[in-house]
């Protein structure tokens, strides 16, 4: 098959069946007792779909493929020029790099989400980029916390 497509069951007047339903090509759908059986009538429909469009001159989508996201290690970081200076000290301090420090820190932030009750706000307001920020709803070391900001993997 060409396409991404939903599968799921129905039941009309007491009858249960499987429907496999194709996302890009309008009305192209597949039924059967099983939802092998539907995703095959499906897979059939689809090329039947597609050789009809052809005959009849109606636009076929492109076919959309999903990659897995892929992460670098790498993204940018905007902070506060004292954020920035108290942060450099304190790596200093502890005979590491910034970059260490920071890694270290935002590895402590995470695991304590794991543990403690956050809510996740989202803000599209700066720049059109989405950012995604976890304000801790109580939480006695709030003044130490640093929220980071990803503002675009490089």
């Amino acid at each position: 098959m060409l396409y991404e497509f939903n599968v799921y069951q129905m039941e009309v007047d007491d009858h249960i069946f499987w429907v496999a339903e194709s996302k890009a090509l309008k009305g192209c759908v597949g039924q059967g007792e099983t939802s092998e059986e539907a995703i095959k009538e499906l897979e059939e429909n689809e090329q039947e779909w597609l050789d009809t469009a052809k005959e009849f001159g109606i636009s076929i989508p492109t076919p959309l493929c999903k990659t897995s996201k892929t992460y670098t290690g790498k993204f940018a970081l905007r902070m506060s020029p004292y954020v920035h200076e108290k942060a450099a000290e304190a790596a200093r301090d502890l005979g590491i790099s910034l970059n260490q420090f920071i890694n270290d820190a935002v590895i402590e932030y995470t695991n304590s989400v794991k543990h403690t009750s956050r809510s996740p706000i989202k803000d599209n307001s700066v720049s059109g980029e989405n950012i995604i920020s976890f304000i801790p709803r109580e939480d006695p070391h709030r003044e130490n916390i640093i929220h980071v900001e990803e503002l675009e993997e490089m």
